[in-house]
């Protein structure tokens, strides 16, 4: 009863998704990376290291957790860390540097120089994790994976009773707090944005802007 080769669910009317606006307080990825810490039952985590780090580095270069876990040690250059995001490969191929700043260099060379674990029951003493290529591995030198930083996030998050609380929301106050200070270009930059549309849809009203009163 339809043309060839049209689709019958076209004229169905889509219900619009709800923008997210959720912008995650300084005080509250404090509380998250101390509960990532620490286990719920008082003991260091072994995943806390590195969870800690990957919040640090979601937010200092606003980047994909997908692209922050694929990070290698070549990646990190004189001028910066390199990122060619995945999701902009077959689009635009934007590649992006973010480049040093302090805080940012101190990240880098706190996961050059990872602490020893808490050894398992059954293991002597305390374990370092094996050298790798990736700049987020886990103790064996594999890739860390998203299922494993997810399910470390999403205990750390439960812990510290931050609620509505995901982890690409790093990516959103990351772009929003660049935003607000040096403006949407740099928004976009950062966010390897071919529009300053597509950033100001990403950033606007997560965060309640100041302003004076008329008089």
């Amino acid at each position: 009863m339809r043309p060839a080769g049209s689709n019958p669910v076209d004229s169905v009317p889509t219900m619009a998704t709800k923008a997210r606006t959720r912008y995650l307080t300084d005080s509250e990825v404090r509380r998250i990376k101390a509960a990532a810490m620490r286990g719920a039952d008082g003991l260091r985590t072994r995943s806390g290291f590195t969870i800690c780090c990957l919040m640090d580095m979601a937010y200092l270069t606003g980047q994909r957790i997908g692209d922050l876990l694929s990070l290698t040690w070549s990646d990190i250059r004189q001028d910066g860390i390199h990122f060619e995001p995945s999701k902009t490969e077959d689009s635009t191929g934007v590649r992006i540097t973010i480049k040093w700043t302090p805080r940012l260099k101190a990240l880098v060379e706190r996961l050059k120089n990872p602490p020893a674990l808490p050894a398992k029951a059954g293991e002597p003493g305390k374990v370092k994790p094996v050298s790798s290529i990736w700049v987020f591995s886990k103790l064996n030198g594999q890739r860390y994976t998203y299922d494993g930083a997810s399910t470390a996030w999403t205990r750390a998050r439960d812990r510290a009773g931050v609620k509505n609380a995901h982890f690409h929301d790093l990516r959103a106050k990351a772009l929003t707090d660049v935003e607000e200070v040096e403006g949407i270009r740099k928004a976009q930059r950062m966010g390897g944005h071919s529009t300053e549309s597509q950033t100001a849809d990403y950033v606007r009203q997560k965060k309640a802007r100041q302003v004076g009163a008329t008089r």
